[in-house]
């Protein structure tokens, strides 16, 4: 994962910025990345390959871990309660 992968939320120097400022969470921007690169994938390919092919570039996590970030379905965080 390299660059920007919230270019359809925040141009890249935003983004940049705001990474800077320790504004953004690295992992839900991964669990974003993998989950979208799955949706965009699945229909050429079988599930075990896109899995494999995600756990090749994350070598770091386990398939298990993988499979678990996209098979679980992403819920909006509660808002704010002041």
């Amino acid at each position: 994962m390299h660059g920007n992968p919230l270019k359809e939320f925040l141009d890249d120097e935003l983004y940049r910025l705001l990474w800077e400022k320790g504004f953004l969470n690295e992992r839900a921007i991964r669990d974003y990345y993998i989950r979208k690169k799955f949706e965009a994938l699945k229909s050429r390919k079988k599930p075990k390959e896109i899995i494999q092919k995600l756990q090749e570039e994350f070598s770091y996590l386990s398939t298990e871990t993988i499979r678990k970030i996209v098979y679980t379905k992403f819920n909006d965080p509660q808002p704010w309660n002041y």
